[in-house]
């Protein structure tokens, strides 16, 4: 196992928020007990996937998601940001473009000669559509969070709901025209290769 940049922040999120809950324990502070234990399963959701599907995913991913974590988590829901309303909106956006990069990876993943054939309208929709369906999938999470636990994380109901995920899909419509970018130049690198070679 290779200890990379984004192995070392992973497990040292990981070690912090074990710290947290056992601080929270003794004194009893059960809610950030809660997020922490949390936070800790998160963390290490990476390496079991790396672990499980013997794959190794990609760095700067690895180093967003835990970040992000960080800011959601720890700062979010820990610290209290989250008491100021822009902060969950902020998050949402940071998350719709997480997941269109996310979405990337996945794309990048496919042959080469599949990619480089895949129109940038096609790649557009497919990175927009993947951030909106990650919205939506995490506002299901909160609303059976607050069904079953009896937590709070759907704020105002239906405004909360939507502004976050308008939030993550203008995050995703954001990061698609980069994508799309990247898209043609790897396009454009292939055909000049192609060119060489013939």
């Amino acid at each position: 196992m290779k200890l990379t940049k984004g192995r070392i922040l992973e497990f040292g999120f990981v070690l912090f928020m074990a710290i947290i809950l056992v601080t929270s324990i003794i004194e009893e502070s059960w809610f950030d007990a809660s997020v922490a234990g949390a936070g800790i399963i998160s963390g290490l959701i990476p390496f079991f996937i790396e672990k499980t599907f013997k794959t190794e995913l990609d760095g700067k991913m690895k180093v967003a998601y835990i970040l992000f974590l960080f800011a959601s988590q720890y700062l979010g829901s820990i610290v209290g940001l989250y008491g100021n309303g822009w902060w969950d909106t902020f998050l949402h956006l940071l998350s719709g473009i997480f997941l269109a990069f996310l979405g990337f990876d996945f794309f990048s993943r496919l042959d080469e000669d599949i990619r480089t054939e895949i129109p940038k309208r096609f790649l557009f929709v497919y990175i927009v559509v993947f951030s909106m369906a990650g919205a939506a999938l995490w506002e299901m999470y909160e609303f059976t969070s607050d069904v079953v636990l009896n937590t709070t994380m759907q704020g105002n109901g239906n405004n909360d709901t939507m502004v976050d995920i308008i939030a993550g899909s203008l995050g995703g419509v954001l990061a698609a025209f980069f994508v799309v970018t990247l898209h043609q130049r790897e396009k454009a690198k292939q055909k000049r290769h192609m060119k060489k070679s013939s």
